[in-house]
């Protein structure tokens, strides 16, 4: 890791050999005289940030993206928690009851006037002040700061705040970090990230280079933790044989997913019933009356969450209800989907970065693809994120029961695919997509809040993926 600053000349030279020669990291390191791991950090962290050689960042802004933490610098002054003041506000304490008690607790904090100006400044625009402390806490650039703040407000309804490079991912993270909420489902991210067993207890550690966040390890105790899953994003980590028994026996599923969001691991104990004569019944069972079932259902569950398509849905469900060929069953479950995608066409509220063709949502499909997979908008990265916990949440359901998950109605046959877990996820889309598009409209979004890959596919960065995850999680009643 590199945690000694190079001269910014030297990184820009370091990544000028790495992708314009395409010169191995030792020999790298040893042409600037430095170790190759740190070569392979800063390459990683300049892909990571979504920049591209050759780039146009200036040596201010490649310094705030490798070395931001040794740039910014902390407030002169104890900022007051803003949230705390908000609620004891609305409990009927007055502001100048607040202050008082914030001006016995830090002596040298802001004094009233300037406390209450902080507050407003808070509840207007809900921002990170400490950047916006350290202008002002030289009293000649005074003059300045106010009159930015003033334009700062005005432009803060057309979602128009500025930031570089190293705010908008620091903030990025931070704002996702902080949406977090881990009651039945826990979600891990970053390298290092670990499971172990300590005095009978699972410890639970984050990994340690998924972003600037700094997360908590956790301890769960048998019996009394009510956690349900544990989610790891990410490629590295490792898990230990006695946690592994651990979960199996507080019934606790684990689930990894990279970082481009397909699922790799969907741990199921060797516990499971085995139901012979299940199966053999559901291998010689009419696919073609299961899979009409779940095309109806799911115009059901979609006519609830859009009833916009209600009246459409009725000759399509007439002609369903008449059909005999599988092939003419998916063609209409087909012209289905795109009317209810239709449905959902919404502008999103952003930040100046975010690319134009991000910035409005109209399509579910990929033209990498010609379907959902691969998405190349935001909207649809995170709807497959949803979609793929939620079939692997559905296997999982699906062998505890004695079926097997691959022989499914509605979808082929693939070697590999769980045919039947995706067979029944059609039920629970719509739940899905309105819990989850549900939260997405209510965020401000950023372009340092993905990932885009060569092929032009876009992935969640790590803390962003874990909110997602907790937000499409539905209720374990429904998949029952």
């Amino acid at each position: 890791m590199a945690y000694t600053s190079l001269p910014i000349e030297k990184v820009r030279e370091l990544l000028r050999m790495k992708f314009e020669e395409n010169l191995p990291h030792r020999a790298i390191g040893r042409q600037l005289g430095i170790g190759h791991v740190s070569v392979c950090y800063l390459s990683k962290k300049f892909i990571a940030s979504g920049q591209i050689w050759p780039t146009q960042l200036t040596n201010d802004e490649l310094q705030l993206l490798f070395y931001r933490e040794k740039i910014i610098s902390k407030p002169v002054r104890a900022l007051p928690d803003f949230d705390e003041v908000k609620l004891k506000l609305d409990n009927g304490i007055s502001l100048r009851k607040i202050w008082k008690s914030y001006h016995l607790q830090y002596p040298e904090g802001y004094g009233r006037s300037r406390f209450h100006e902080l507050y407003r400044l808070w509840l207007v625009n809900r921002l990170d002040l400490s950047t916006q402390l350290q202008v002002v806490s030289n009293p000649n650039t005074s003059t300045e700061f106010k009159h930015a703040l003033k334009n700062q407000t005005v432009n803060s309804k057309n979602s128009d705040m500025t930031e570089n490079i190293g705010e908008a991912l620091r903030n990025a993270e931070g704002d996702w970090y902080s949406q977090v909420h881990e009651k039945t489902v826990i979600t891990l991210a970053g390298h290092g990230a670990r499971l172990t067993v300590e005095r009978d207890e699972l410890a639970i550690n984050p990994g340690t280079s998924a972003s600037t966040v700094k997360d908590k390890a956790k301890t769960l105790a048998r019996g009394v933790h009510g956690i349900k899953a544990i989610v790891i994003v990410g490629y590295a980590g490792y898990i230990t044989l006695d946690a592994i028994e651990w979960l199996a026996q507080q019934n606790v599923a684990l689930y990894t997913i990279d970082l481009v969001g397909d699922l790799c691991l969907n741990l199921v104990p060797a516990i499971s019933p085995h139901r012979p004569f299940q199966r053999r019944a559901q291998y010689t069972a009419n696919s073609f009356l299961i899979a009409r079932s779940i095309v109806i259902e799911k115009l059901n569950e979609a006519s609830r969450v859009k009833p916009e398509v209600t009246l459409l849905y009725r000759r399509i469900q007439n002609d369903i209800s008449r059909m005999n060929s599988l092939e003419m069953l998916r063609l209409a479950e087909g012209r289905a989907a795109q009317l209810y995608w239709n449905q959902w066409n919404f502008e999103l509220a952003h930040y100046k970065d975010l690319p134009e063709h991000w910035r409005k949502y109209s399509n579910r499909t990929s033209p990498l693809t010609g379907s959902g997979r691969k998405a190349v908008h935001p909207v649809n990265a995170m709807l497959n994120y949803g979609y793929t916990i939620l079939a692997g949440r559905l296997e999982r359901a699906l062998v505890y029961e004695g079926y097997d998950p691959a022989a499914g109605a509605l979808h082929a046959y693939l070697d590999g695919r769980p045919s039947l877990a995706w067979d029944l996820i059609e039920l629970l889309r719509p739940t899905v997509d309105e819990q989850l598009i549900g939260w997405i409209q209510t965020q401000k979004w950023r372009k340092r809040d993905f990932e885009v890959n060569d092929e032009g596919k876009v992935y969640l960065r790590q803390q962003l993926a874990r909110v997602v995850i907790q937000k499409s999680w539905i209720p374990d009643v429904k998949i029952k």
